[in-house]
């Protein structure tokens, strides 16, 4: 019976022992993804696109401010009727637009979130390859931890990486 207890506590060190043994290393998945050239890329293609988005907004604001007053100045002049006809018109311009424009910034959203994953797909492959050639068992994302040694960060090798090897991404446009 003590030689089953001793077999039984000296196998169950060893498998801690394997278990413990295991190459887990982190990385920043979200500092990769903004530092790498083609994620550098990405977001500012999206960023641009965004920026047109907004101007084409404000432009159409002050357009609207300008119609608006114009529709103020002449509130004596016209009748009330014709006075109310216009401020609809109005009305249904703005929601014309503010229609078409969120269904633009949905798909620009859309177009943005589909493109990252296409590279997140490429990343994923990469730390596939990265783990296999460097012997690492698990690559933890540094979101999804507290804390660890940052000679277990392999964020700046996998980074190169990716730098040399996804040099093109098909933006969704």
């Amino acid at each position: 019976m003590r030689k089953f207890n001793f077999l039984l506590i000296l196998l169950f060190v060893l498998n801690i022992k394997n278990c413990l043994a295991q190459n887990i290393y982190y990385a920043d998945l979200d500092s990769i993804i903004k530092n790498s050239d083609i994620g550098k890329k990405i977001i500012t293609y999206f960023d641009n696109e965004n920026s047109s988005l907004l101007d084409e907004i404000k432009k159409f604001q002050t357009q609207i401010k300008d119609k608006e007053k114009k529709i103020i100045s002449q509130k004596n002049i016209l009748e009330t009727n014709e006075y109310v006809k216009k401020v609809n018109i109005l009305q249904s311009e703005i929601d014309n637009f503010n229609k078409k424009n969120n269904e633009k910034i949905q798909k620009l959203n859309n177009n943005k979130d589909k493109t990252l994953n296409l590279l997140m797909i490429e990343i994923n492959k990469i730390l596939k390859e990265f783990a296999e050639t460097n012997n690492i068992d698990i690559i933890i994302s540094s979101k999804h931890m507290l804390i660890g040694k940052s000679n277990l960060d392999m964020t700046d090798k996998i980074l190169k990486t990716i730098n040399k090897n996804v040099t093109k991404i098909e933006i969704i446009k």
